[in-house]
């Protein structure tokens, strides 16, 4: 088997496990299209649902986009094509559906983070755009950065990493003002980043979490 297909398998079925597809993303179709490489400090990696410090994640991490190898060829490796050209704009969020806890929905989802109009940077300097992209200290702020801040005592909470297509020709000063951060200012427990992103035609292309906790 493709070693590619292996690892969208991976990631889609991660997110089926810990329930983001059915609380978050909310499209039981979603496969990415890539992946968000994401690192907190100098050697604290976002790996699809491990378990991090909350004093370590306190400060906006690094974040990388790697678009599948093979994302323009038939979808040879299980991923869903990725097109895009120099033009094209994205969104990066993060956000917390188990506010204040699991089972508590009154905050949920809480915005962490919004970014818009992020350029795609190709490091390689090939034409095409199956590159690694950086996008540190780029786009417009919606959100400010706010790290981790899991009630004491509500179990593990997970922070949730999203990159979005913009349409053709949009940018972010165009999209829906987010309010506030409990219910991305919805006003309706559990809600948040899908109807955001539905409102403003936003294409989910990558996406990857982790577990934070305060005992």
């Amino acid at each position: 088997m493709n070693q590619g297909i292996n690892v969208c398998k991976t990631v889609v079925e991660a997110l089926s496990k810990h329930d983001i597809v059915q609380d978050v993303i909310k499209n039981i179709s979603f496969k990415p299209s890539g992946f968000l490489v994401i690192e907190y400090g100098t050697n604290l990696p976002v790996t699809m649902g491990n378990l991090l410090p909350v004093a370590q994640t306190q400060a906006k991490p690094k974040i990388q986009f790697i678009s599948s190898p093979n994302a323009n060829e038939n979808n040879q490796d299980g991923f869903k094509p990725f097109s895009a050209d120099k033009s094209n704009l994205f969104t990066l969020v993060m956000t917390d559906p188990d506010a204040p806890s699991r089972v508590d929905h009154k905050w949920s989802e809480y915005c962490h983070y919004v970014s818009t109009d992020i350029p795609l940077n190709n490091e390689s300097g090939d034409n095409d755009l199956n590159f690694t992209t950086s996008f540190i200290n780029e786009g417009n702020t919606l959100i400010p950065y706010m790290g981790p801040g899991p009630p004491k005592g509500t179990g593990q909470h997970r922070y949730i990493f999203m990159l979005f297509k913009q349409p053709n020709n949009v940018n972010g000063s165009s999209f829906t003002p987010i309010k506030d951060r409990p219910n991305w200012g919805y006003g309706t427990p559990a809600t948040g980043v899908a109807k955001w992103a539905t409102e403003n035609n936003l294409e989910l292309i990558a996406t990857n979490f982790f577990f934070a906790e305060n005992v």
